[in-house]
């Protein structure tokens, strides 16, 4: 609705318009651009809000932009083609247009209703007309005023809205180093509320921060790499900035910030962020093939489903495509949709409104689809998402859209999906407990990750890897496998592969004491099982009442059916004990 730039003023409006009156003693009247009564005096007033109907003398004064004075409404030529002749109950009237530039944008009135009023207009026609010029233009300026700052207001408000949008950290500070703006993305980082921040120094709230350098130095930077210790532990950021400069004068610093995470530790054994599948380690034949295909992956915009065992690294590939393709600049989200109850996995993957729930934050959360926009979202465990939302996951993949939870409207999402599972998804179709239809929509391009026992020639590179990772936290600094203990890792049968294999490796740096690593300082599992068959034929070392031999027991048990509920269910009933007595174990042995 069309809101007149004299409507934004109303009330200075009504306070000129009286004041006019007050010192005049004749009754004022001030109508906008679209002849809409904006203020008025005496009977003026009652009629506020309501538009001048049929012609009248305004209209002149629009189309002319020029003032107008009728010393008689009786004789005046110009009041002859007033609708309101008939009942018109004034004498004299003298109208001034209100003028920015040459757009005018409203008149004022004064109306003699009155022989001695009407006398006033004619003897001092010249100076109520100054008297009124000026006024016009006190309201014209105050219109243009308040035009402008709602204008800003505006602008300000369509800028915060989307760098809350952006995925990246965003704040700015004054020429004291003290905050001015932040964004939403930038408080979840700090774990602070904008209006909490506001006015403090960045140090308050991001201590050690080099941002302030900007303002000392004159210079910004670009992906400078930080370590903040916050709330308790190290944060690894990735920091843009540049000076605000106006007039010459650097007034402030704008930055933007990024949390660097660790990539996948356990896949990779040693890197600490994958940007290329050369940082994957494994050069065997079947890893070189997975690697080729997983090139010609990254190189379309295509959905992927890798799948394979829990542990080979599948989200390290799926970063691994997203780095190396098109949509590298923007972000990389990850979900384990088996991680994340039922009842909040819906509002994780679509976000919320404020107040859609008992709990919800104040100004809602955004999704992970609406934080990879512009980018890859990585569904790791697909195949344990609920039926009820794999519903909604297709619509987003067919409509190309979100809708967040409690909110009336769809908000559209550009996402590449890499999806990942360790179950087979046809058996789960067939069995009713995967959608057919979603199914078919991810089965674009899958990508199958051997396990490790498939790809024993990488078994040397991975441990040595992992060695270096871990030997390098103790006082012993780093060793080497002999022979032997090479081939020992070469024949175990892996079932929780790189994954397994590291926790073998961390283990057996804590319990080394030699120079080298030699068989017997690997753990007894890897020892005793080396070679001995198949997955399916493994047999876990019989319990030995022995305290060290029952821990590492246990420890293998659960390796070996894992750590959650269920897993320590099954692991209880293969050692031949109840629940309630393995957990006392894992109290009693730290595990």
């Amino acid at each position: 609705m069309y809101v007149s730039l004299l409507q934004q003023i109303q009330i200075t409006t009504q306070q000129v318009a009286e004041a006019i009156s007050s010192v005049l003693g004749i009754e004022v009247t001030i109508v906008d651009d679209t002849l809409t009564r904006i203020a008025g005096t005496g009977d003026h007033k009652q009629t506020i809000g309501q538009a001048v109907a049929g012609r009248s003398l305004y209209q002149k004064v629009l189309q002319e932009k020029k003032e107008i004075i009728i010393t008689d409404v009786t004789t005046d030529e110009q009041c002859r083609n007033c609708d309101r002749q008939s009942v018109c109950k004034q004498l004299a009237e003298l109208c001034c247009p209100i003028l920015i530039g040459t757009e005018v944008i409203g008149i004022i009135g004064l109306i003699a209703f009155s022989a001695e009023h009407r006398q006033e207009i004619i003897a001092k026609n010249v100076r109520l007309l100054t008297f009124i010029r000026r006024m016009g233009e006190l309201l014209a300026a105050k219109a243009a005023e308040a035009d402008s700052m709602n204008r800003l207001l505006f602008m300000k408000n369509q800028l915060q809205t989307v760098l809350n949008f952006i995925t990246e950290g965003v704040l700015a500070i004054d020429n004291t180093a003290r905050i001015i703006s932040i964004n939403y993305a930038a408080e979840t980082m700090f774990r602070v509320k904008a209006q909490d921040v506001i006015g403090f120094h960045i140090n308050e709230v991001f201590p050690g921060s080099p941002i302030p350098e900007v303002l000392r130095e004159g210079a910004g930077f670009a992906n400078r790499e930080v370590n903040i210790w916050q709330h308790g532990r190290q944060h690894h950021y990735m920091i843009n900035a540049k000076p605000m400069i106006v007039d010459g004068r650097i007034q402030g610093t704008v930055a933007s910030l990024r949390v660097m995470t660790p990539g996948a530790d356990l896949a990779s054994g040693c890197s600490k962020q994958v940007l290329s599948f050369e940082a994957i380690i494994g050069s065997s034949e079947v890893m070189q093939g997975v690697k080729d295909q997983a090139r010609k992956a990254a190189a379309t915009a295509s959905t992927v489903l890798i799948t394979g065992e829990s542990g080979t690294g599948k989200e390290l590939f799926a970063q691994a495509i997203h780095c190396e393709s098109s949509r590298s600049a923007r972000p990389f989200i990850a979900i384990n949709c088996a991680a994340i109850p039922e009842t909040l996995l819906e509002s994780e993957l679509f976000g919320y409104e404020e107040g859609s729930f008992t709990g919800a934050r104040k100004g809602g959360k955004p999704g992970k689809f609406q934080l990879a926009n512009g980018g890859t979202l990585f569904l790791d465990e697909i195949g344990d998402m609920p039926l009820s939302l794999q519903a909604k996951i297709l619509r987003v993949l067919q409509e190309r859209a979100v809708e967040p939870v409690g909110c009336m409207r769809v908000l559209p999402v550009d996402v590449r999906i890499i999806a990942a599972t360790n179950r087979n998804l046809e058996q789960l179709v067939a069995a009713g407990q995967f959608r057919e239809d979603l199914f078919y929509r991810l089965h674009v391009f899958v990508l199958e990750l051997p396990p490790l026992r498939d790809r024993k020639d990488d078994i040397r590179q991975l441990a040595d890897c992992l060695l270096h990772k871990h030997a390098g936290t103790t006082a012993e600094g780093s060793r080497g496998f002999t022979d032997e203990a090479y081939e020992t890792l070469e024949q175990y049968d892996w079932p929780g592969n790189i994954r397994e294999l590291e926790n073998a490796v961390e283990c057996t740096v804590i319990r080394a004491e030699g120079s080298a690593i030699t068989k017997a300082d690997l753990p007894v599992k890897i020892r005793g099982q080396a070679g001995a068959g198949s997955r399916q034929a493994k047999r876990l070392p019989a319990v030995s009442p022995a305290e060290e031999l029952e821990r590492q027991t246990i420890a293998a048990a659960l390796q070996l059916f894992g750590f959650t509920v269920e897993g320590k269910k099954q692991a209880a009933a293969h050692l031949g004990m109840g629940i309630a007595t393995l957990y006392r174990k894992l109290k009693r042995y730290n595990l």
